[in-house]
């Protein structure tokens, strides 16, 4: 059976491509060096928690993280995309909150909301010089998965 978290990570990938007239040149389902060129986008688990409900089901509550990169030679341009994009990626999330059946559900309440961040973003990729500067849109998006626990006993 394939991993919920990994199908999920692509199907939000699949996603965010929809969202907008954008097209990313690159949407990777797992951390790369290098995110150039842009737009990029990438997710990946962030964190998270689980609870243990009895000895054949326990919930687990991974945050993924879905960053956006942006160039920033063209702000304007670069806001109207993310502007885009902070809009219509919710509508698309709740419409979708099984995340095409790959969870149980994404988890946005007053509680535990779905967040974002905009910011210019740094990284030096390895053996890259200089430092690469995007503007990043970040949603941290938590889901649920229901899971039977695996027995350690020999």
């Amino acid at each position: 059976m394939a991993n919920a978290i990994d199908n999920a990570i692509a199907r939000l990938q699949d996603i965010v491509s929809a969202c907008t007239t954008v097209t990313f040149k690159s949407a990777k389902d797992y951390p790369v060096d290098n995110v150039e060129p842009f737009p990029a986008s990438i997710a990946y688990i962030g964190g998270g928690y689980f609870t243990l409900t009895n000895a054949t089901v326990h919930h687990n509550f991974p945050t993924i993280n879905l960053e956006l990169h942006f160039s920033r030679n063209n702000i304007m341009q670069t806001y109207q995309q993310i502007d885009a994009i902070a809009l219509e990626l919710p509508k698309r999330l709740a419409s979708d909150p099984t995340l095409n059946g790959t969870i149980d559900t994404i988890i946005a309440t007053r509680d535990i909301p779905v967040t974002y961040i905009c910011r210019p973003y740094q990284w030096s990729p390895p053996g890259v010089t200089p430092i690469v500067v995007s503007q990043m849109l970040m949603f941290s998006i938590p889901i649920k998965t229901l899971q039977a626990p695996v027995s350690t006993s020999t």
